[in-house]
């Protein structure tokens, strides 16, 4: 029997959308940004795979590789001031949710509020499971979302993400988008097909993201990334440009760009929704390996960070107009980057109301053969140390 879910959906909007009165940030990029805190210890030997902040700003929320959601509240010292950091201590986890496999996507609840208990929940999707709700003041899970294919066998998601007033969960899968209704768990879905007779978008549909502009987005293993209508699915335009799989997308807060990543690619592609067909401009960081590298856009839209497989973090002022290079194109010079962490920085995200970002580090590390002359060993542990973290730094400004 399936029982109705109450999220207090009703008028829930953007969360990280600014409203006309607030005040919205300038930082000042010329200076080092300063570690306030970080966790460690709870990582352990598992490189984490990403961050994110939710909506309301009071937690934040990470993946690592043994398939743990690990929860880290912000400590209250940051919201006074003048803050005395010598109180701060290390951050652990409060709340621990596991899947069963392979994590391939989680989100956060848009209308999410520590004030209203029914509303802090987070959805996420694993090898060999439906995408689970979870509660994120118990650590239980709420409810699950089952998909089924054509002949009637339960499929994984690759990806999920909310509408942007959280009445909906879509979730990627191989050529399909299905859509849940988020009051309704069980294995009631609508299709939405992303390639009939080999006309459309192909491949897995590896993340999802919603805009202002009636349309959501899609980006998949196959090098693409497509526009679609909200309300009926259909595709309305197809963009190439990638040199790996797409693995992260981003509107801007205005609702007017797109900003692509994608595995083992050195660009982040912005495309004009006003005018598609061709790339903006592109930013260039360091991506070597395929796991997902996040970035992200600050609540003000002024500001992008992303991280580089050589642990430099790299912030662009998206206010500043971009150059041009003769293989490249339009492309958007750094306004600072400095080396953040001694592993591959896989994770960003800018707090959704103070003026600071989390980064998380790690990647998979291999073992080296032994030599020749070694009659003990076979193998010996690789020489570059893990650093397996989480860390919130503070943007001074201006």
């Amino acid at each position: 029997e399936v029982s109705e879910v109450d999220l207090c959906t009703d008028d829930v909007g953007d969360a990280n959308q600014p409203n006309g009165s607030e005040v919205l940030p300038s930082y000042n990029l010329c200076t080092r940004p300063l570690q306030l805190c970080g966790a460690w210890n709870a990582f352990g030997e598992n490189f984490t795979k990403g961050c994110k902040w939710s909506p309301d700003g009071s937690c934040i929320l990470t993946n690592s590789d043994d398939n743990v959601l690990r929860l880290f509240n912000l400590p209250p010292h940051f919201y006074q001031m003048p803050t005395d950091w010598d109180e701060v201590e290390e951050l652990t986890p409060v709340l621990c949710c596991s899947e069963g496999g392979l994590l391939y996507d989680y989100a956060w609840y848009p209308g999410m509020s520590s004030q209203v208990p029914a509303s802090c929940c987070l959805a996420s999707t694993s090898c060999g499971s439906p995408v689970h709700l979870w509660d994120a003041y118990s650590g239980e899970l709420r409810c699950s979302y089952r998909s089924y294919n054509h002949l009637d066998e339960p499929v994984s998601a690759y990806s999920v993400a909310f509408d942007t007033h959280g009445d909906k969960l879509y979730c990627g899968f191989n050529k399909m988008v299905r859509v849940f209704d988020v009051c309704r768990p069980g294995r009631t879905f609508e299709e939405r097909p992303t390639n009939l007779k080999k006309m459309g978008q192909p491949g897995y549909i590896s993340c999802i993201a919603f805009g202002a502009s009636g349309m959501y987005a899609a980006g998949s293993y196959c090098k693409s990334v497509a526009m679609y209508s909200i309300s009926d699915g259909q595709l309305q335009f197809i963009m190439y440009g990638h040199q790996g799989g797409v693995t992260h997308l981003k509107f801007s807060p205005d609702g007017t760009k797109l900003y692509s990543g994608g595995r083992k690619d050195y660009s982040i592609l912005c495309w004009d929704i006003r005018n598609l067909g061709n790339v903006l401009y592109r930013m260039q960081r360091t991506a070597t390996t395929n796991q997902r590298m996040y970035f992200d856009i600050s609540r003000c839209g002024n500001y992008m960070i992303s991280g580089n497989t050589n642990g430099i973090v790299t912030v662009w002022d998206l206010r500043t107009p971009p150059f041009y290079l003769d293989d490249l194109g339009a492309v958007m010079k750094p306004s600072l980057f400095f080396k953040d962490h001694k592993d591959c920085v896989n994770g960003v995200g800018w707090h959704p109301t103070l003026p600071m970002y989390a980064t998380t580090s790690g990647e998979r590390k291999t073992c080296d053969l032994a030599g020749d002359n070694s009659d003990r060993f076979f193998v010996k542990p690789a020489k570059d140390k893990s650093d397996n973290s989480l860390r919130i730094w503070w943007v001074p400004q201006e």
